[in-house]
């Protein structure tokens, strides 16, 4: 049996940006919802991983590309 590794990233903010992150979670090994909840959207962003390096690298790049979008902005 071999070792799966997990990391979620949680973020809560306007569906304008929130359009954005979700489109750039579209990724492997990445699985992303969306819950609208009081004029907020809540994300939820799940990476798995088999070996723990390339987990790190996945969710590094994910932050990398959210960091550029609210810098676009």
């Amino acid at each position: 049996m071999s070792e799966v590794h997990e990391a979620t990233i949680e973020w809560v903010g306007e569906l304008e940006l929130a359009s954005l992150f979700l489109a750039a979670s579209k990724r492997p090994n990445c699985v992303a919802t969306s819950v609208e909840e009081g004029g907020e959207v809540h994300l939820t962003i799940k990476f798995t991983h088999t070996n723990l390096q390339s987990l790190r690298d996945d969710v590094d790049a994910l932050l990398v590309a959210f960091a550029d979008i609210e810098e676009g902005r």
